[in-house]
């Protein structure tokens, strides 16, 4: 991304933000100020502890994914990776920058252009499996227990949300192993499609999709041969989730919040609005989290405190990496 398109990007955010909040404060802006100055400060540091724990644990099935084909890449690059990643996915529209960027650093980090490609296509097949068993996990508890309760739109958005990514692992899993089949059913949906109007150029989308089915094939070849590289990317990427979806429970006792939180239905509801954002187009998902925030955590915790509870928490999950991973980036261009 060129400077004034990240600049641009990052004022949007910022814009973005201050609609939210002012929506989210008009109307108990003294008591949310209040609440946040009363909070117990230990705590909020716990909470971002186990948030950095996630980062951790992102970091590391980014290393050992890459080590496979760099054997001196170190522990040092894959974190700084891991912010960049953060930052870009944080600043663009479905989280669509974090992945070039991860190709862009790698070239730089001496991987090859090949290995970085396969990586990232790793990355991403590795998060996609991590996340739907802890969805699928918590949703089927949650229906046994009753906890999906939400306004009908955010119930909507989820079931959308998780239908959108189950097709989108089964296609990754399909089109990995069965690279022949899949470029001919990819053609024929292509030509559907452009005979509707809806894709332009059919031969360069084709040849695009063909290099895509290439690059899951290959890619899932390697990780047949390294299964336990793979299994054991799987199981981190499971850990930085659990981590991640437990903070708004920390953040609700660090508030002195009036809730019915536990650090299972804490994790459920979390990968639910995960999967209800995950294709919200605005930069940060913003609107969506916080929308979803409410509706599914609305049942827990009371609303006089669920405002304060929000704010700290996508302080902690969005604007810290986000910024810290702005400060990175550009400490890295001034290089």
């Amino acid at each position: 991304m060129e400077q004034n398109k990240i600049r641009k990007n990052s004022i949007i955010v910022l814009f973005l933000t201050i609609i939210i909040l002012y929506f989210i404060l008009k109307d108990n802006l003294s008591e949310v100020i209040h609440d946040i100055g009363n909070t117990n400060y230990f705590l909020l540091l716990i909470a971002l502890g186990v948030y950095m724990l996630s980062y951790v644990f992102d970091a590391l099935s980014y290393y050992y994914v890459v080590k496979q084909y760099k054997k001196d890449y170190v522990p040092k690059k894959a974190f700084r990776l891991n912010l960049l990643t953060h930052f870009f996915n944080g600043i663009t529209p479905l989280a669509s920058g974090g992945q070039p960027m991860q190709l862009y650093v790698l070239h730089k980090d001496k991987v090859k252009y090949s290995d970085a490609s396969t990586s990232v296509i790793q990355f991403y097949v590795i998060y996609q499996i991590a996340l739907m068993i802890i969805s699928s996990i918590c949703l089927v508890y949650s229906l046994f227990l009753g906890y999906i309760d939400a306004k009908p739109f955010a119930l909507n958005m989820f079931i959308i949300g998780y239908i959108i990514n189950m097709i989108i692992l089964l296609f990754l899993i399909f089109v990995s192993f069965n690279k022949k089949f899949n470029k001919g059913v990819v053609r024929f949906i292509i030509k559907v499609l452009n005979s509707l109007g809806i894709v332009k150029d059919k031969e360069k989308t084709i040849e695009k999709w063909d290099k895509n089915c290439e690059g899951f094939y290959e890619s899932a070849q390697l990780m047949k041969e390294n299964k336990f590289v793979f299994v054991r990317g799987v199981f981190l990427q499971i850990l930085q989730l659990i981590c991640l979806f437990s903070v708004p429970l920390f953040v609700a006792y660090a508030t002195g919040s009036n809730h019915q939180l536990n650090i299972f239905n804490t994790i459920a509801i979390s990968s639910f609005i995960t999967i209800c954002s995950c294709y919200v187009p605005i930069p940060g998902a913003t609107g969506g989290v916080e929308y979803g925030f409410g509706a599914f955590f609305g049942k827990f915790i009371a609303k006089s405190d669920i405002r304060v509870v929000l704010i700290l928490w996508r302080f902690i999950t969005y604007f810290v990496p986000v910024i810290i991973g702005g400060v990175v980036f550009n400490i890295k261009e001034k290089e």
